[in-house]
């Protein structure tokens, strides 16, 4: 019990840490490209393998080995998840001008309309450009969360690496849960009217730029 509560603090901890204004940011501006569910939530899933992945590798190479990055190497850090954001957003406001809607009938009769850009067509590649992004987080935001290891009273490292997983677990969660919904309300946009959705994505990339400006000058 006593190891039990802080293993599920951990994965708490994780679905907060989730939401935290850039990670959204970052998941936005790709779940904006394809305003569908499953696809959104498909990205905020790559966007959290990078970062779990990353956190994971770093806090064990801390409580193994006692390796940290030096604090001026979190500084700069920083600054290249300021850099990346930027160039998402800029990216998602360019995506934003090419988005059009397509008059899609099924067999049955059923009809809709599917939204793209010309700039967003191969997901598989947007899907590692989410993962990157994800591990970049993960690289400026670990320490914090390695720090909380002692503070939970885990000395073992088998806790301690639970304990990490189960942070991943929880950002994944809380990161798709998101995701989802950002895509429903994209597609939900993006059934109503082309130019709605187009509104959607350009505030996105705006907030998203405005956030990786603050990353790189506070």
């Amino acid at each position: 019990m006593e190891t039990l509560l802080p293993l599920l603090t951990a994965l708490l901890l994780g679905s907060v840490h989730a939401i935290e204004a850039d990670h959204v940011a970052a998941v936005s501006s790709f779940a904006v490209r394809r305003p569908r569910p499953g696809a959104a939530m498909l990205f905020g899933l790559r966007w959290a393998l990078g970062h779990g992945g990353v956190v994971i590798l770093l806090g064990m190479a801390f409580v193994l080995l006692g390796i940290e990055l030096p604090e001026a190497a979190g500084h700069w850090l920083e600054r290249l998840v300021g850099v990346g954001l930027v160039a998402l957003g800029a990216w998602t406001l360019a995506s934003a001008r090419t988005m059009h809607a397509h008059l899609h009938t099924h067999a049955d009769g059923t009809t809709h309309f599917h939204l793209h850009s010309h700039l967003t067509r191969e997901d598989h590649h947007h899907g590692h450009a989410a993962t990157a992004m994800g591990a970049l987080h993960g690289l400026a935001g670990t320490a914090p969360v390695v720090a909380l290891i002692p503070l939970a009273g885990l000395g073992s490292p088998v806790f301690a690496a639970g304990y990490l997983l189960l942070f991943a677990i929880g950002t994944a969660a809380g990161m798709a849960v998101f995701a989802m919904l950002a895509g429903w309300i994209a597609g939900r946009a993006a059934g109503r009217s082309a130019r709605l959705a187009r509104a959607i994505a350009w505030g996105t990339g705006v907030i998203t730029v405005a956030l990786g400006l603050v990353w790189l000058f506070r």
